[in-house]
């Protein structure tokens, strides 16, 4: 796995307002990160979710359909999360930002975050 790939993930059930049930989601963890998780206790992947639920806005990045992210989304910049790595189905990434879809998902995320 590596940083930039969307995989579905089981979120859980829904609680108030975080995102609930199996949904598409960005990696946005470090690739370092990523190659030494089976060398740590704690398999946690730092993602944000993605939504069909379009509405825009600073902390929202679409990404049109193709390959085997069915529906255009939209990533959730303001719901990033780390969930443990039994909750992702590795087995293949739905698909993989480009290189302008990275830079905006960076400059988005370092706005959000007041980095």
């Amino acid at each position: 796995m590596k940083r930039g790939e969307i995989y579905l993930v089981d979120f859980g059930k829904k609680y108030n307002s975080e995102f609930g049930k199996r949904r598409p989601a960005v990696i946005v963890q470090n690739d370092i990160a990523n190659r030494n998780i089976g060398k740590v206790a704690f398999k946690g992947i730092t993602v944000a979710p993605l939504t069909t639920n379009l509405q825009g806005g600073t902390v929202r990045l679409r990404i049109e359909a193709r390959e085997g992210l069915e529906r255009t989304s939209e990533i959730c910049i303001n719901e990033v999360c780390t969930l443990d790595i039994r909750r992702f189905d590795l087995s293949k990434p739905l698909t993989v930002l480009d290189a302008r879809e990275t830079a905006l998902l960076d400059a988005r995320m370092r706005a959000h975050l007041a980095l």
